[in-house]
């Protein structure tokens, strides 16, 4: 088994490309004015990323995969990413770090990680602007 991967800061002119590519992959689209400045990326593997607020609330959204990632790599990439968001977020001395999910596994890891679960099912809304 692999150690603990170390991920780096998201530099969009550098990394955008494959984490487009995997949205792809899943069949979801995204663009790079989308995604904030705050992410991180083991590059090949898995990214994530840090959306700040003017509250003291910020999220952490977007985690994305290659479809055909490896499993064990993967779930060690995103548990990494994931504290490195939380490391960010306390930094940036925000007091509450959200995520949204629909997907059973993605609130497992957040509960082992220190998250805690808050209610069941989600809608999304949007507008475009």
């Amino acid at each position: 088994m692999a150690g603990q991967p170390t991920p780096i800061p998201y530099v969009p002119e550098e990394h955008f490309p494959q984490i487009d590519q995997w949205f792809r992959e899943w069949n979801e689209a995204i663009t790079a004015d989308a995604l904030p400045r705050v992410g991180f990326i083991v590059p090949g593997t898995a990214a994530g990323f840090l959306y700040q607020t003017d509250s003291s609330v910020a999220w952490v959204e977007s985690l994305i995969v290659p479809k055909e990632a490896d499993k064990e790599e993967r779930n060690r990439a995103l548990d990494a990413i994931v504290h490195a968001i939380i490391a960010e977020a306390q930094k940036l001395g925000f007091k509450t770090l959200l995520g949204s999910t629909q997907v059973e596994a993605v609130v497992k890891r957040a509960e082992k990680l220190g998250f805690t679960y808050v209610s069941g099912g989600f809608h999304l809304v949007a507008i475009q602007l």
